[in-house]
Formats: structure tokens, C-alpha cells, sequence
């Protein structure tokens, strides 16, 4: 072996050196800053994760809200709606009680309602066609005690049952139908206690 072969050795075993150690130094860079990336990916990952977790539990408190508002409400109109119900019932019931019952409770309904002085009665045209005989005297009698100088007139009213006392420009509204509109907000308040 030459001297020139032996320095040409030389450099290749130095330059060979130095590219083990240049790759080994560039391989342990990768690996670092794959391992940062890698961290930086996990973090970032979980930052998302709890981001989403966070809007998940966002959304899902809302929907749970809001569907406890829509339950609230629905159960609030079933309630309201079964009120309505009892008192058109309490309604219905009043108007088709036995004429006898009927007639003593518009006479009862029309002397807890009168002032004193001159008035006159109407009835719609089903009660005025179907009153009992007597029922003018038993009116008039009971309205008597109250002051009321009272007679029955053959006008007719747009009522459902009930009667409407008349004295001069002044009218009392005795109808069944506004007797329970009176009374609605009491007999709600009973009818809930009693149905919830």
C-alpha cells in the first residue's frame, strides 16, 4: 500500500466517521422531535377531546333543559286543559239537573244576585218554553224578600241557562255560564287540589 492509499484510507475512515456520527446525531434529532411531535399531538388530541366533551356536555344540559321546559309545559296544558274540562262538565251538569232542581236553583241564583227594586227576568227561550207553573210566583217571591219588585219577561236572552235580572239600564248577569266564569279561578284551585 502507498502513501497515497494510506492517506486516501485515512480520509475515507475519518469521512465515514464523521458520517456515522452526523447520521447518528441527525437520527437522535429525528427521534427527539418525533417524540415532541408525538407529545404535541397527544396534547393537542386531549385538549380536543375535552373541548368536544365540554360542548357535548353543553348541548346535552340544553337538550335536558329544554326538554324538561317542554314536559313542564305539556303537563302544565293537560292539567289546565283537564280544568277546562270539569268545569264545562260542572257546566253541563248544572243545565241538565231535573227541571224541578233547575228552576229552584235559577230562583236561588237570582235572590243571592238582586237589589232592591223593580227589575224584570229573562230567561233564554229553552227555559222560558219548558218553566214550571209556578215558577213566575216562586221568582218573585223570593226576589220580594230581597226588596226586589220583580216580573218574568217574555224577551229572551242569549244564555245558556241561568237568568238575567233587568233593572232599568243596569243587568245582572245570573247565568250559569258566568257563574262558573265567576268562580273559575276558586273552583280551579279546588278541582287542582283535588285532581293533583
Amino acid at each position: 500500500m502507498t502513501g497515497l492509499e494510506k492517506i486516501l484510507d485515512s480520509i475515507r475512515a475519518d469521512g465515514d466517521a464523521r458520517g456515522a456520527a452526523a447520521r447518528a446525531a441527525a437520527q437522535k434529532d429525528c427521534t427527539r422531535m418525533l417524540e415532541e411531535a408525538v407529545k404535541r399531538g397527544e396534547a393537542q388530541a386531549a385538549a380536543l377531546t375535552e373541548k368536544a366533551q365540554a360542548e357535548r356536555d353543553s348541548i346535552l344540559a340544553l337538550a335536558q333543559s329544554g326538554a324538561a321546559q317542554q314536559k313542564r309545559q305539556t303537563l302544565l296544558a293537560a292539567k289546565v286543559a283537564l280544568l277546562n274540562e270539569t268545569l264545562d262538565a260542572l257546566l253541563q251538569t248544572m243545565l241538565n239537573l231535573p227541571a224541578e232542581e233547575y228552576f229552584n236553583a235559577v230562583v236561588k241564583l237570582a235572590a243571592e244576585n238582586a237589589m232592591a227594586g223593580a227589575c224584570t227576568a229573562r230567561l233564554n227561550a229553552r227555559d222560558l218554553a219548558r218553566r214550571p207553573a209556578g215558577f213566575e210566583a216562586a221568582l218573585a217571591a223570593a226576589l220580594k224578600e230581597k226588596g226586589a219588585d220583580c216580573t218574568l219577561s217574555q224577551e229572551t236572552v242569549n244564555i245558556l241557562g241561568g237568568v238575567v235580572l233587568v233593572y232599568g239600564d243596569i243587568e245582572i248577569n245570573c247565568a250559569f255560564e258566568a257563574l262558573v266564569e265567576t268562580k273559575a279561578d276558586a273552583l280551579k284551585a279546588q278541582i287542582g287540589e283535588i285532581l293533583f
